[in-house]
């Protein structure tokens, strides 16, 4: 056999070329959370910042009124020959955050500072995954996050899905900081009302919606009979930003298969063919 069919080169050659591409592959799947970490420290900061949030006691004259109206609203909802009208203030939404259990997530976090210009000015406190460690004793899982918290105001608009009442984010604004289009574009649509959907009042609430609009200093919700529920916002907008990750990746890995199947492929039949060629060589001379 002649040294070129015996040569292990191009066997090394392909088993070279698959490892570093799977050393890519898991190099780029580290990489990518602690790049979207410095990302994310540049516009957080490492403790929170609670809103202000209103007590009821202070408030309870206005709280007893915004519970009746609500209620009002909940029973012309029943009737589906009727048209269900209310009209919340900035004031009155602070107040349902702070009355009502399904909407406690938002306590601290979530406070209307006013109801203008076609938009909600909301002021926020949201915790975000921070840079990746290894997890301590204690904590769950063998890799964890320390917090960062997103501190300021948004300006938003009422939107309205076939079940559910989001908000469309116009403007993001954190003081002495710039915030990423790429975050932005991550964060263009919240949904605050997520864990109250399955609310047995008021996700049936939201379903009936056909109309959610700012007009003046007050947030409208209406149902109107006849009028189509809007479905603005879908679940692939919802699931944007980690379907973009993780198409990205499955792309990768799928690359990366591929290639090391073709590789392989090429390099099996090249051995085979010299193997063949040499024992056609090794048959001549056995004849001569």
């Amino acid at each position: 056999m002649s040294d070129s069919a015996r040569s292990p080169l191009s066997g090394c050659a392909i088993l070279i070329a698959a490892v570093l591409m799977l050393v890519f592959l898991i190099g780029f799947s580290v990489w990518l959370p602690f790049r979207q970490a410095d990302e994310i420290e540049k516009f957080t900061q490492e403790q929170p910042a609670p809103v202000p949030a209103l007590q009821i006691s202070d408030f309870e004259t206005e709280t007893t009124s915004l519970v009746e109206r609500l209620e009002n609203f909940r029973s012309s909802l029943a009737d589906q020959d009727a048209e269900a009208i209310i009209e919340l203030d900035a004031q009155d939404l602070n107040l349902a955050i702070a009355q009502f259990e399904p909407l406690e997530e938002l306590r601290g976090t979530f406070h209307v500072d006013a109801v203008k210009d076609d938009l909600l000015h909301v002021s926020i406190c949201y915790q975000l995954n921070g840079r990746p460690r290894l997890a301590k004793e204690g904590e769950d899982g063998p890799i964890t996050a320390d917090p960062r918290y997103l501190v300021g105001t948004l300006k938003a608009r009422p939107l309205l899905t076939k079940r559910e009442l989001v908000l469309s984010v116009d403007a993001l604004e954190v003081p002495n900081s710039e915030v990423p289009e790429g975050f932005m574009g991550h964060f263009s649509t919240l949904r605050i009302f997520e864990a109250a959907k399955d609310h047995e009042v008021i996700g049936p609430a939201m379903a009936q919606l056909t109309s959610a609009q700012i007009e003046g200093d007050k947030l409208v919700l209406s149902r109107i009979p006849g009028a189509p529920i809007p479905d603005v916002v879908t679940d692939e907008q919802f699931q944007k930003s980690g379907g973009k990750i993780a198409i990205f990746l499955g792309a990768g890995v799928l690359v990366f298969l591929i290639f090391a199947g073709l590789v392989l492929f090429i390099g099996y039949r090249t051995q085979l063919r010299k193997i063949q060629e040499q024992e056609k060589t090794n048959f001549g001379e056995e004849d001569a």
